[in-house]
């Protein structure tokens, strides 16, 4: 009996593993593009008076923490317990936000781009970041997220490829 399930197992494995398409090739995933409605708006002039100075200035840190309310969620693990637990909702759009960030921060530090630059580039993967949160169909892109989770270049490349639409 448990090799007829071994078998079967492995039989189902490589059927999976064959039925691969060509479009999830990484050559031609580089190819991917995305557009994603803009649904960011500039913060306001209470929301910069009340945030703080981040390493990419206010507006940034107004952004990343609308981003950090989306996405992480703090929900008690037994109603009356005072324990909580931490959901993330697209954490991969999260975490790669998050490398991304430490990358441009490692840049600026080694003098590879100037601090307008690095915060040039973070307002967009932040708006970029918000966007892909409210699509319904942004499962390819938080898959080529994935597949460069570890290297904030690739990440931002990822990033590059997507348009916005207002």
């Amino acid at each position: 009996m448990r090799k007829s399930v071994v078998v079967l197992v492995m039989l189902i494995g490589f059927g999976f593993a064959s039925n691969l398409s060509a479009a999830e090739s990484p050559a031609e995933a580089s190819n991917v593009t995305w557009t994603f409605f803009s649904v960011v708006d500039k913060p306001t002039a209470e929301e910069l008076a009340s945030a703080s100075e981040g390493e990419f200035g206010k507006e940034a840190a107004c952004l990343y923490d609308q981003l950090e309310n989306l996405c992480v969620k703090r929900v008690p693990v037994v109603p009356g317990d005072p324990t909580t637990r931490i959901v993330f909702k697209k954490g991969d759009i999260y975490n790669a936000v998050r490398r991304i960030g430490k990358g441009l921060e490692k840049s600026v530090k080694k003098g590879q781009m100037t601090e307008a630059e690095a915060q040039e580039k973070m307002l967009r993967v932040l708006n970029v970041a918000i966007s892909a949160f409210y699509s319904e169909d942004s499962q390819s892109f938080e898959k080529a997220l994935r597949a460069g989770k570890k290297d904030p270049q690739k990440l931002l490349a990822v990033f590059d490829r997507v348009s916005l639409e207002k």
